[in-house]
């Protein structure tokens, strides 16, 4: 049997899926947190536009009473109200009726507060927590909390979680006379066939849109570079018009048709942190409870027993099931 042969019939046994099996496995565990807090940011930031508008508040009005300061008076007294902050901006509305605005540190998250112009008083917070947490999803989605750097990791960290996907896909294959079984989750089946059922079955049914959002993310991380290419070789011989920025943006945030739409992202945004718990029982089940029941036997055994810890350097192989095993 060649190896053709042998990737339809019996892949378990083909030698390159044994290496990518241990690709997957340990790119997962290695990219693990950060799917976890990218996915789970990313579903919070979907309806960031809608939320962030709901709770911006409205400008403040206040009372013409005699001269309004200027920014510099203004920030004067705000100064002097917060001694042990940093007024960094003050935003005049330049409507003699609204207070200004005054921001009290740095960063996207820093407080701001509206003040009276004319008096010169505190009257009110203008970035409310609800604002806070809609900026703060967002930029941990985009930027890991880490700035200009961590945008940088979130690009690599996408193309690399892209790599990842595709090893899954290739690992789903179960063989020409199983792989029908391996479209559908049986629920009378034992627990850690059922938890690997769900991690393969949701996988494979979810594979696009996960490969997509990883693409896509990547590629919003670096824009210019992807796009010249794309206009030099693609669009340009063919003679397409478009803003494929833009696009790319739709499509990842699901920003295309409507709230439904977006409703549907924030679910299926839950699906890779879902797939990273049901592989990490399936590591867990393979590696760590064996390892914890060899150790404890080793602890009982006589010290010149070595076959404990034989066992214990034994490589981390592929959990084979009777659907799977192409027997």
């Amino acid at each position: 049997m060649n190896g053709w042969e042998q990737w339809v019939h019996r892949p378990q046994r083909f030698w390159l899926r044994r290496a990518l099996f241990q690709v997957h496995l340990w790119g997962g565990l290695a990219l693990g947190l950060y799917v976890l807090v990218v996915c789970l940011s990313g579903s919070a930031a979907v309806f960031n536009s809608e939320l962030y508008a709901y709770f911006l508040p409205r400008p403040k009005p206040v009372v013409i009473a005699g001269k309004r300061m200027d920014r510099t008076e203004v920030r004067v007294a705000a100064q002097r109200a917060y001694p042990n902050a940093k007024v960094t901006r003050v935003l005049d509305y330049h409507d003699p009726q609204l207070a200004d605005v005054v921001t009290l540190g740095i960063g996207v998250n820093a407080p701001q507060r509206f003040f009276d112009p004319y008096t010169g008083k505190d009257v009110g917070n203008a970035r409310p927590l609800g604002l806070q947490m809609v900026s703060w999803f967002s930029q941990m989605h985009m930027n890991l909390m880490m700035g200009y750097p961590g945008r940088l990791a979130n690009g690599v960290g996408g193309f690399l979680t892209a790599l990842l996907t595709l090893t899954g896909l290739v690992l789903w294959w179960p063989g020409i006379r199983r792989w029908r079984d391996c479209l559908m989750i049986r629920t009378k089946a034992t627990p850690k066939r059922l938890n690997w059922q769900l991690h393969t079955v949701i996988g494979f049914w979810t594979f696009a849109i996960c490969f997509m959002w990883c693409l896509t993310g990547g590629y919003l991380v670096f824009p210019r570079r992807i796009d010249d290419a794309i206009h030099r070789y693609i669009a340009v011989p063919m003679g397409w018009k478009f803003n494929f920025a833009r696009i790319t943006h739709s499509i990842h945030v699901g920003d295309f048709a409507g709230w439904p739409m977006k409703a549907i992202w924030v679910v299926l945004g839950l699906v890779p942190p879902f797939l990273l718990v049901t592989g990490f029982i399936m590591w867990w089940n393979r590696v760590i409870t064996p390892w914890r029941k060899r150790a404890s036997v080793d602890r009982l055994s006589a010290p010149d027993s070595g076959a404990g810890a034989e066992k214990a350097g034994s490589p981390i192989t592929e959990p084979v099931f009777e659907a799977d095993s192409g027997s």
